[in-house]
């Protein structure tokens, strides 16, 4: 009889580089959302998209001051 031990090794390890995948997919999320918000408040200050866009993607109130709003994200 044959021995599963090399398969069930393979199908292990498989299965834990999927888990790692996704473990790394997570923690990467944050670390992007800042860079959009970086690269919106950029676009806003060089005039390439306006006002009401910026409030509608930063999901901010328009009373806002989006100067300091934009300069506080990109100080961080």
């Amino acid at each position: 009889m044959r021995s599963n031990f090399l398969p069930n090794i393979r199908l292990a390890t498989n299965i834990l580089v999927v888990i790692d995948t996704f473990a790394i997919a997570l923690k990467i999320a944050p670390i992007a959302e800042v860079y959009q918000k970086k690269n919106l408040c950029i676009k806003y200050l060089k005039n390439q998209i306006a006002k009401d866009e910026l409030i509608k993607r930063l999901k901010i109130i328009k009373q806002a001051n989006l100067s300091s709003i934009c300069d506080s994200i990109l100080k961080s």
